[in-house]
């Protein structure tokens, strides 16, 4: 199980009711953040997970398809970073359940910002359409300093959640 924490301008654009009474997160990752975020290549909609700070991003136009291509986009980046693929199976079992909660970090929400306008910089730069790719922009961001993370790398951190030798020893 883990929440999606969506803000108001998502949670209008979706037409989502984030519910009063959630249950806990069994994700080993936690929750993730969603918002809605216009890029001059088209909107997107951003996760950032709430402990390490991966990010993964969907173009709205596949909106329709939320659940199914959040969870491709976080398979995605995973094995990108290294993690093992049980891992991550075990990890995306998690997800086969999922609510839609309210936003409660300060913390999580001033990083989408700077997350939010990495991406903005990166639809920006690009040369022409063929240089625009998601996973590289995602990979990109999993391996830039974060100042909450005590400019550790997000993928650094979720190597080391998602570590079996750790998660044994829990």
């Amino acid at each position: 199980m883990i929440t999606l924490r969506c803000t108001q301008k998502l949670q209008g654009f979706l037409g989502i009711v984030p519910a009063s009474i959630l249950e806990l997160t069994t994700a080993t990752l936690g929750d993730w953040y969603a918002n809605l975020v216009p890029t001059v290549s088209g909107d997107l909609i951003v996760f950032v997970n709430e402990k390490s700070l991966l990010t993964v991003a969907i173009p709205i136009w596949e909106s329709n398809n939320l659940i199914p291509n959040f969870r491709l986009r976080v398979a995605n980046l995973l094995g990108m970073i290294g993690i093992n693929p049980k891992e991550i199976k075990n990890e995306l079992n998690q997800y086969d359940q999922i609510q839609f909660g309210k936003t409660v970090s300060h913390r999580i929400l001033g990083s989408m910002n700077d997350i939010a306008w990495q991406y903005q910089t990166f639809a920006e730069e690009a040369e022409d359409k063929t240089d625009l790719s998601l996973s590289k922009a995602e990979l990109n961001l999993s391996q830039m300093p974060c100042k909450p993370l005590e400019y550790r790398f997000p993928s650094e951190i979720a190597k080391e959640l998602l570590d079996p030798k750790k998660l044994k020893a829990s």
